[in-house]
Parts: C-alpha cells; structure tokens; sequence
C-alpha cells in the first residue's frame, strides 16, 4: 500500500501534528502500524497458498509423508526392536494413527489448513524429497537449509545487476532530459521498445553469439562448487560465469529505463518552479538534483520497488537459463520433480521478499517526499491534497450527501423538470440515435487518433507488423485446424521421414556464396517415373527413378530399381536412406546396392536378405564405414578424388538389385537423399518441420496476449471505479485483496496451480487473468478516479438523475481511456512473453505447439550442435512481435500525453 492509498485526514488534523513533541514517535508508530498490517497480508496470502494447494491434498500428502519418515527412522533405530513381528504393523498402525491425529489430518479442511498455517510461515515443511544440500558440515534435505542456502546467490547475480542497471539508467536519464531532440534522445526513443522483450530471451541471443565468438565465457553462472568463503582468486570465475547473465539484464532494461526517467523528468522539467529556478540562473547539477529528481522520489522509490518485486519473479526463468543455483532455479527443480514441500517453501518465500519490499517503500515514502506526513496515530497524509470536504468524501458514500453546487443544479428549471414516460418506439429510436453517434464519435476519435500515430514511423512499422500477425493467425487457423495442426505437429501418421534432421531453411542459400544441399525424393511406385522431391525443382532438375524385371532363372527373377540424380554442391548430404518393401510367401529376397559416380566409379555398397520391409540407412552402415577406412559414408561416396573436402558435382546412380525367389513376389523401393535445408523454416530434432508450430504459435500468442491484456485491464479498470464510486467497506475491501495478491508471489503461484490441478492452456490463461485483475493497476486506476470523481460533469450527472452504473460506465472509466489503452497496448507483450516463459518452465498445454516450446527444445536439442535456426527464429519472432506492441504503445503515449510530444 502507498501513501495515496490510505485514509486522508483533515486539514486542521494536519496542523496539529505540527504542534505534536515528538516526530520520532510517529514514525515509531506508523512503522508499527505499516508492519503490522503487512505481517496480516502475509499470513492471509500463505493460508491462501496452503489452501490452494491443499485442495489437491497436497499438503495432506506431505504431512502424512512426514510421519512414515519419522517412523521408518524410529524403526531403523531399533524401535519395536524386541517385539514379535504379528504385533509390529499392529502397534505401528496405530502409532501412525494417533500421529495423524495429532496432526490434525482428521479434522475437518479449513480447520486443518488453519493448523498447518504455522507451518507455512516457519517454512517449516520438512524435508525437500529430491533436494540437497550440505549445512554445517552434514548433508541435508530441509526446506529451509536449502532456502537460505540458495537465497544469496540469487541476491548475488541478479539483485546486484538489477540495482545497478537501475542507478546507471536513472543518473543517465537526467542528462538526457536536458539534451531533449538531440541523436543521442533519439536513439534511446527508438530502442526504447526493446524493454518489451524479458531478460532470459536477449540471454538466448547472447549465448547464441558468443558460442559463435568462441570467446571462453559460458553461458551461465554454475560452478563447479560454489564458494563457501570469499578470497580475491574467486573474483576473474565470478565475472566470467557473470558476464553473460549481467549484460543480459542490461541490454533488457537499460533503454527502456532510460525512457522512462527521461519522461519523468521531462514532465518534472516543465513545472512553474523550474522555470523560476532557471531564471534565478542555477546551474544544471543543482537544478536537476534540488528542482526535478528531489520532487520525483517517490516515482523513482516506486520503480525500484516495482523492480524488485519483477526481479523476483523473474528470477525462476533466468537462473532456470543461466544455470544459476538460486532460488529460481531451486522452484525450477522442484517443478520438476512435483516436490510439494519445496514448492510451497519457496512460494512462502516469495511473499515474504515481496511484503518486506512494500515494507520498505512505505517507510521511504514517508522518509522522502515532502508532501506526507506521519500523524500521531501512525497514519500518513498528503497535506497539499488534504480538505475537510475531502475526508467526508472519503467517509461517507458520494450520493447520501449534496454539495451546494448540487442543490443548485438540482433547484435550476433544468433540475426541476420532472421526468417522462418514454414509449417503447421512442426507447427504440433513443438507443438507436445513441448507437449511431457513438460509432460516429468512435470512428472520428481514432481517425483523428491514427493520424497522428502515423507521424511515428516505429508506430507505423509496429502497426504494420501486427496487422500483418493477426491476418496470418486468421489465415493458419482457417487452413490447419487445431486437430489437425496438433496430430501433425505429433506425428501421428509418421509424416516427417522424408524430412533432413536439424536443417536449416532454405533461404540461407540466398546469404551463401556455395549453396546447402537440397532434399531430393525419388519413388519407384511412382508409375511414370516422376520425381517426389523436398526442395525445389531445381534441386533435382534431370531426377528420374526406373524400374526394370528380368527372369534369370526358373525360380529366381531380378528386379533392378535404378536412381539417377544430379548433385550440384559442393556440401556433403546429411544422409541416405533407402526404404525397400518387398510381399513374398516363404524366402526372402536378396538386396544387392551399388553406387555409381559421376567420374563412373562403382562402389559396392553391400548385399544382404530384406524382410517384408526393410530400411537401408547410410549413415549406419559400420561395415560400410570399415570398408572406406573409417571415413563418414556420405563424404566417402560423394567426395571429390582430387579435393576429399567437397563433394564432387554431377550425376549419380544407385542401382538396387533385388533377387526375388518366388513367382509373385515383388519389391519396390523409395530413395531419400537428405539435404542439409529444408522449407521456410527448416526442421527440428524430430525431423518436424518447424513452419507448423511458428504459424500456430503466432495465434497461441497473440490469443494469450489479447486475452489476459484485455480481460485483466478491463476488469482491473470496472472494479477500480466501482470501488472509487461507491467508497466505504467496498472500497476497503478491494484494496485489502489488492494488497494480499500483491504478496503473492504471480508465477510461482500459477506453476502451482499448473502442477497440482490442470495443465489446459484455457486454465492458465484463466489464472493468468485472475492474479493479474487486482495487482498494481487496480491502485493507479484508483488514484485517478478519486480525482476524477470530484470533477464538476460527475456532480452535474448525479444532480440529474444519473444512476451510479451511467456515471461509473459513461462518465468515470471513459474518461481514462487516454491513460489506459496505451497501457494496455504495452501490456500485451508482457503476457505474450509470459506465455513463452510459461513454457520455457515446460508450464504449458502438453499438445499445444507454441514459441515458447520450440525455444525449450532449441535449448536442449539445437543450440549446442551449431543449429541455431531451432532457436533464433522462434525467438526472434516472439521479440518481434513484443517490440511491435511496445512501440505501437509508446507512440500511443506520446500522442495522448501532450507533455510527452516530441517538440
């Protein structure tokens, strides 16, 4: 809770307390109060995580492990040692049962969640099941041990980079606001739509990079073994292991951070104050530091609050990339495993990091800004902003009351006209005429609104790219059912054995001086001889496949299916298969292959018996591989004699020789030559070609996005307003739930839920929305309304009848629209990439192919084999489609906000 959100005393309150002995005392008191109430918020969001989780029994399942371990030991120490074995499962039964009794596992669900509430705030919930960890010289398992273990090293990395990048940013920013309009302001402009895109995806970028350097530094910040003391020779390994997760944070928030501030002091640099300060001639250090940054502490405590609190839940999705053995990668793991006892810890954990950070911004606001002030009841108050008519606004519903300015209206003939019966065709007509001109008004609104988006170019490229998205989704969705793309992505009828393994697309040829070799198919069953082929045409231009019979004996009939192709490049082939089927009745066929090279030499590849059918693949052929002294098949074959480097261009032949024994007997074979590209967006680690799940992944994002922005900024603004409007419990009761889902910690929660109950994409876009509705939007919307709702047109509406949901829906919320939509265009990235972090978690819909899973498998399967296509295209599209969002929304800004208009 900030200071604006709490009770506004009167003005003559206000000059009391300046009277009052001793200002120690009131802040005494009102940190008591603050710690006080942030310690209840606690408490209601860790029974509200025990309860959550415990209604999969969850935690009834941890209690009951708890007591089978204590027994188990009991009895390994020799426990019932001297009693008969028929005696033993009787006495151990019902010590069992008094223990779980004791527990409290017979008691009735609230009640027993109540109990392990204690628990839940000791972090006392045993032994993790799969953890460990070494603390004062023994090996344990404890949840807290492995906690307080991990804790500094997460504080280490990322609480260090962040508290930097934020100093860095905010001094900076400064200097930037006074050189407004020049290259370097417009530089940080441009990028600034770069702050959309998390951490962990410019990590993937960097990584990618220095592979490729080849620099030595790795790519995460694991260790061999973490130091237990600090010495001067650990310090050139911590940086190494450092860099990468440092300058990632950087470049992440370092542009848009500079932005941001720069607004801010911008809009600070063009108060009355500051002028005056210019023309009694300071000098810009003092001007900046006494007249712009003093004023804008509390806006620059509430970043660095809000920095914190992102840093922690971000802090799972970085350590699980950069191999960071914190906390984030600890609830990492215990995802994984399912380890329940880990999971809640952590999660208790995180609400306690987010309360002590609310904690200490309380504290600095009233330390810092001038405006407030601590009364001897330890509340606080913005003196400037403080009436008497104010406070009885505050205490008693806007509506039981009339103000002078209202019983005028109301005694006007305009106030006195009494009111008509409308006929059901003039209700009719009425809501028509409103209809029409709404749309009208609407459409010349975003007419005027558009024109001047236009005259931002990043706002017209953002506009195009995201035009040009949802069309493609719309497009995807209709051609490839959801069904139909699923069993496709899953391979279910084996649809992708002609595919090459982990190639890259083919547009990489246009960047290439020697083209990547192509896929080239060629069929026997084809009837007239044509060629089936993966690339383009031109890539098996003269490709032909016959078929040829002839008797050679009585009871032995030759079938010679012959390959010809051309090779133009000077690559080698991934590989060569030969599917071979074959329908005989008791003796099977003898398979004989022979290659022929365009400088006409003839390679016999092997002879052997086939089955019904039979798979030749080249790659696996060791007898082969002895034969050409160990060389790689392919490049044998292929190979130039004179340059055993590049594969020798021209035409080549494999002849099958099938000897088939009996009168009906037959063969046919397939040849695939795998290529090393392959389509627009090449194929993955299962030979699946990864154009299926980058085009559904662009409406799962864009559907995740939209939705959760939407549903989540729309609700946050009704229940904002309704809260505003009506005041007293309402009122209270709304910011008491804001702030207990505060501390709860956002992602940590929603794993759990995906972990115990449901793993649909609907669910988690359902929770995604439900802790999102009463987070810090539902405070900003606040204060506004409550200024809002003293304007002169609210009182002129009640003044004439006005219900409270007209003047709510038609005269507050619309009224907003200038501040919400562009956070709620800025908003959308946010979730498209909390989606993609989702599934970087392995958090998402089991069948569903999205972005953020081709990411995990380039991750796992590509990145370190140099297949980096897996991984930058997916990522790059999911930046793309995040920056278009950002600059769409800072242009939509800059248009609304006139103090933000480049002059």
């Amino acid at each position: 809770m900030t200071a604006t959100d709490l009770p506004l005393q009167p003005s003559e309150e206000a000059v009391k307390e300046s009277a009052h002995p001793s200002a120690l005392a009131r802040i005494a008191k009102y940190t008591i109060v603050r710690a006080t109430v942030l310690a209840l918020t606690v408490v209601v969001a860790v029974w509200v995580t025990i309860f959550i989780a415990n209604l999969g029994g969850y935690v009834d399942v941890i209690i009951e492990s708890r007591i089978d371990q204590m027994l188990m030991s009991m009895a390994m120490g020799g426990w019932l040692r001297d009693v008969p074995t028929e005696e033993k499962f009787e006495i151990i039964d019902q010590t069992k049962a008094a223990m779980m009794d004791a527990e409290g596992l017979n008691e009735p669900f609230l009640l027993r969640t109540v109990r392990w509430l204690e628990d839940g705030l000791t972090l006392n919930w045993g032994e993790s099941r799969y953890a460990q960890t070494r603390s004062w010289g023994r090996s344990t398992s404890e949840v807290k041990d492995l906690i307080k273990e991990s804790l500094p090293r997460t504080l280490i990395v990322f609480g260090a980079a962040n508290v930097l990048l934020f100093f860095v940013s905010l001094f900076l920013s400064l200097g930037l606001a006074r050189r407004r309009g020049g290259w370097l302001d417009r530089l940080v402009v441009t990028l600034s739509p770069m702050g959309a895109v998390p951490a962990w995806a410019f990590g993937i970028v960097l990584n990618v990079i220095f592979l490729r350097l080849q620099v030595g530094i790795t790519s995460g910040g694991t260790f061999d073994a973490w130091p237990r003391e600090f010495t001067i020779a650990y310090i050139p390994m911590v940086l190494k292991h450092m860099f990468l997760p440092f300058l990632s944070i950087f470049v992440s928030g370092f542009f848009f951070s500079l932005y941001t501030w720069r607004s801010l002091f911008l809009v600070y640099s063009q108060e009355d104050y500051v002028d005056m300060a210019k023309a009694k001639g300071l000098s810009h250090r003092m001007l900046e530091r006494r007249y712009i940054l003093r004023p804008g502490l509390p806006a620059v405590l509430t970043s660095f609050a809000l920095m914190l609190v992102v840093m922690w839940q971000e802090i799972i999705a970085l350590e699980k990339f950069f191999n960071v053995s914190g906390i984030g990668r600890l609830f990492y793991g215990a995802i994984r495993t399912i380890d329940m006892p880990l999971m809640l810890g952590l999660v208790v954990s995180f609400a306690y990091l987010l309360a002590i950070t609310m904690f200490a911004l309380d504290i600095l606001y009233a330390v810092v800004d001038p405006r407030v002030r601590v009364t001897s009841e330890g509340r606080t108050l913005r003196a400037a902003a403080v009436s008497r008519r104010q406070a009885l606004l505050q205490r008693f519903r806007l509506g039981v009351g009339r103000s002078k300015r209202q019983d005028r209206i109301a005694g006007s003939a305009w106030g006195r006209e009494e009111a008509r019966t409308y006929t059901f065709s003039e209700r009719v007509r009425s809501f028509g005429t409103g209809i029409s001109r709404w749309l009208g008004n609407s459409a010349r609104i975003l007419g005027r609104t558009l024109k001047e988006v236009a005259q931002y170019p990043s706002a017209v490229i953002g506009l195009a790219i995201i035009i040009a998205m949802i069309c493609t989704s719309i497009v995807t969705v209709i051609l490839i059912p959801y069904d139909e793309a699923v069993g496709v992505w899953r391979s279910e009828h084996d649809i992708w054995y002609q595919n090459p393994l982990k190639a890259s697309p083919e547009w990489v040829n246009l960047f290439r001086v020697n083209d990547l070799p192509e896929t080239i198919v060629l069929d026997s069953r084809s009837v007239s001889g044509e060629v089936v082929q993966g690339g383009d045409a031109a890539a098996s231009e003269g490709a032909t496949v016959t078929r040829t019979a002839e008797q050679v004996t009585e009871e032995m009939r030759e079938i010679v299916l012959t390959y010809t192709f051309d090779y133009p490049y000077k690559g080698f082939p991934q590989d060569l298969r030969l599917y071979v089927t074959a329908q005989y009745e008791r003796k099977r066929p003898h398979l004989l292959l022979t290659w022929l090279t365009p400088d006409e030499r003839e390679i016999e590849m092997g002879s052997f018996a086939i089955d019904e059918s039979q798979l030749y693949i080249l790659s696996r052929d060791d007898r082969l591989q002895r034969e050409l002294d160990g060389e790689r098949p392919q490049e044998a074959l292929f190979a130039d004699p004179e340059d055993p480097e590049v594969a020798l261009k021209g035409t080549y032949q494999l002849q099958a020789s099938l000897l088939v024994f009996e009168e009906e007997a037959d063969a046919q074979g397939e040849l695939v030559l795998y290529g090393q590209v392959y389509g627009l967006a090449g194929t993955d680690h299962e030979r699946r070609d990864l154009l299926v799940a980058l085009l559904w992944g662009m409406p799962v994002a864009l559907a995740f996005g939209l939705l959760a922005a939407v549903g989540t900024s729309v609700s946050t603004v009704i229940i904002a307003g309704v809260g505003v409007w009506y005041g007293g419990w309402l009122d209270s009761l709304v910011q008491r739930i804001t702030e207990v889902n505060l501390v709860l910690p956002f992602l940590p929660v929603s794993i759990l839920i995906y972990t115990v109950y449901s793993k649909s994409f609907w669910a988690i876009l359902g929770v995604t929305v439900a802790l999102s509705i009463f987070g810090s939007g539902i405070k900003n919307y606040r204060a506004i309304f409550l200024q809002l709702k003293e304007a002169p047109y609210i009182e002129g509406a009640q003044a004439y009848g006005a219900r409270n949901r007209r003047i709510i829906f038609r005269y507050l919320i619309p009224r907003i629209g200038a501040v919400m939509i562009p956070q709620l265009v800025i908003l959308i990235p946010s979730y498209v990439f909390l989606e993609a972090t989702l599934a970087f978690l392995e958090v998402s819909d089991p069948i569903l192919p999205t972005w953020g899973k081709l990411i995990v498998d380039a991750l796992q399967y590509g990145t370190h084999s140099g297949d980096i296509h897996m991984l930058l295209i997916p990522a790059g599209l999911l930046m793309m489609m995040g920056v278009a969002f950002a600059m769409v929304g800072l242009s939509l800004e800059r248009v609304l906000d006139p103090r933000l208009r480049e002059r």
